[in-house]
């Protein structure tokens, strides 16, 4: 897994759904209100726990009731605040946001009276503990300052930004990030309509960095250095139930994958696809396979795991509420079964990677041994061939429902 720094905000959304966006100077009741962790990086940070990035916060938190609230919910969500500023005086930021159930639209109105995290109290932070530190374009002073320091500690983490809006001194930003992230919204504020004429124009002002863009409904755009632009196209959404967070999820998911070790087309292919689940349901709960606030029992989803697929999953423990034994997921067509990632050769791993685990033995697919070059079926986990042969993976009882897939409750 990949340890990922988040440095930027966290805010408290209270989150108000209507059936209609009301008409000014009028009066109407909500159909729903729920109260969230918000604010870009805290978005990202969230999702990225539910795919096992240990995750940790540089922000500002302040200690009013509200300021304890967010942080309790960082807590449940699994996101270290440790590396946070706390703030004896000020009030948590907190955004009220009108979701519109006719559109999934959303507008929000922010508060925010906290000072913005600064150089002195990131100096406190030790970078090279982190595979990859992400920032949010705020304060642009301070954070081309954490960027220089960043720079100049690393060796080989990606360093990413997102750019969400403009802000004053923000093109000193340009020549630090590996990855940049950028909105439409930022690009129509510069002038810009066109998705390739605005990447144009950015790689002019950071040749160094992976560009990607989305733009909504028009999916989503990479552009590399010294490298073509590619388009990938956004599927329909219906109905879009919410689109709070969808670019943040984006964010997170082109982190995750490209940790994982895909390239960066594949990376914003998934990314899209994860912003695109996002926009189809309310909040963040249960995105990726191991949401550390959802039902412990859950493994995955069904679309985390393609026609013929293996996915390696580390399932809380329910009696500590720590980490399980590790399994495999696999999915051949309709049938999704559970195996203990334990080879009966010698007790070690199929393979500690999540994605390590088929490959195609005499033209058909198999899980593979990556110690002893082991082969087992899919439908019953017998090996076929290797040292083992004969013998068999110890399956681990799974319960589908809908489309996620728990852990059995006589394995719990």
């Amino acid at each position: 897994m990949t340890k990922v720094l988040g440095v930027g905000i966290a805010t408290l959304d209270i989150i108000n759904e209507l059936d209609h966006y009301p008409e000014e100077d009028s009066e109407q009741r909500a159909a729903s209100q729920r109260v969230e962790l918000g604010g870009n990086v805290a978005n990202s940070l969230r999702v990225l726990r539910q795919f096992g990035h240990p995750c940790d916060f540089a922000g500002v938190l302040s200690s009013d009731p509200d300021g304890r609230r967010i942080a309790d919910l960082m807590d449940r969500y699994g996101i270290d605040t440790r590396p946070a500023r706390v703030c004896e005086s000020g009030h948590a930021p907190t955004s009220y946001i009108t979701v519109n159930r006719a559109t999934g639209s959303r507008t929000i109105v922010h508060y925010r009276d906290l000072p913005e995290y600064d150089l002195g109290a990131y100096m406190e932070i030790d970078p090279s503990q982190y595979d990859w530190l992400h920032f949010e374009a705020r304060a642009c002073d301070e954070t081309a300052a954490m960027l220089a320091v960043t720079r100049s500690r690393l060796t080989d983490q990606p360093i990413s930004l997102e750019v969400e809006k403009d802000r004053p001194e923000l093109d000193q930003l340009w020549s630090f990030p590996d990855i940049i992230f950028l909105s439409a919204a930022f690009a129509r504020g510069r002038g810009f309509d066109d998705p390739e004429a605005f990447l144009a124009q950015v790689r002019e002002w950071a040749p160094q960095a992976i560009l990607v863009l989305g733009w909504g409904a028009g999916g989503a755009w990479l552009s590399l250095p010294d490298g073509p632009v590619h388009h990938v196209p956004a599927r329909p959404v219906d109905p879009v139930v919410d689109s709070i967070g969808a670019g943040d999820t984006l964010i997170a998911g082109f982190i995750h994958a490209r940790s994982s070790g895909q390239g960066s087309l594949e990376a914003l292919e998934f990314a899209a696809r994860l912003a695109e689940r996002k926009l189809g349901q309310p909040g963040f709960a249960g995105l990726g396979p191991a949401d550390p606030a959802e039902d412990p029992r859950l493994l995955c989803r069904l679309e985390d795991l393609d026609e013929v697929d293996a996915l390696g999953i580390t399932p809380r423990d329910h009696a500590s509420g720590g980490r399980g034994d590790e399994l495999i997921v696999t999915r051949d067509g309709d049938r999704v079964c559970a195996w203990r990632n334990v080879c009966p050769h010698n007790g070690s791993p199929l393979s500690r990677d999540h994605h390590d685990f088929l490959e195609s033995h005499e033209g058909v697919p198999r899980l593979r041994c990556n110690v002893h070059q082991a082969y087992f079926r899919l439908e019953d986990g017998l090996c076929i061939e290797g040292p083992c042969e004969g013998e068999r993976l110890q399956p681990v009882e799974i319960e589908q429902v809908d489309n996620r897939i728990y852990l059995g409750r006589s394995s719990e």
